[in-house]
């Protein structure tokens, strides 16, 4: 717990450990095995999943059943059915783990009263927000504005250390190509 705290402390120098302490009041720590589904495409997201160790994936189904997958959180990011939690509809997603896990799931329905009474937990609600917004703004320019080469060269270099640990067929799914693609992306890129 405590190094919980420390890492909290690191990203969010503006909380107090009573801040924390609040966050964690409404909050459970959980150990989850590879391969486990958080949420499921259709249910109501009622929490946010802050990943304190492993890696998850938010994917679509397809009306075709294919799989893609929009985003891979790693230690120290925050995920959720952003939609689903805040206009109470169901989720368009499925969470999943990719590795073993660690998740803080804090209860997105308690956390706005706390917020309102707050004005740390106001702010990091509101430092959460921006983070949503120009992550969703970098995906949308990630697929209207680069080749598939460069998404994978940019992919690279900003999550040096996701390379090895995301599958390649989840890794291709991310960057919208195939398999084959990827290995020919990679292997064009090796004789460089």
């Amino acid at each position: 717990m405590k190094s919980f705290i420390e890492k909290v402390k690191k990203s969010f120098p503006f909380l107090e450990k009573d801040d924390i302490s609040l966050i964690l009041s409404i909050s459970s720590i959980v150990e989850i095995p590879a391969n486990e589904v958080l949420l499921r495409d259709g249910e109501i997201n009622t929490n946010v999943f802050l990943v304190l160790k492993g890696l998850l994936r938010t994917f679509v189904t397809t009306s075709a059943g294919e799989e893609r997958t929009i985003l891979l959180s790693k230690e120290t990011d925050r995920t959720a059915s952003f939609n689903s939690f805040l206009n109470n509809k169901p989720s368009e997603v499925t969470i999943e783990t990719i590795e073993p896990s660690v998740i803080l799931i804090i209860d997105s329905k308690r956390f706005p009263e706390l917020a309102n009474a707050n004005k740390n937990l106001a702010t990091l609600a509101i430092k959460g927000m921006k983070h949503f917004l120009t992550d969703t703004f970098e995906r949308l320019y990630f697929f209207t504005a680069l080749t598939p080469e460069e998404r994978y060269i940019s992919f690279r270099e900003k999550h040096r250390d996701l390379i090895q640990r995301v599958p390649q067929k989840y890794l291709a799914s991310y960057l919208g190509i195939t398999t084959v693609s990827l290995s020919r992306i990679k292997s064009r890129i090796t004789k460089k």
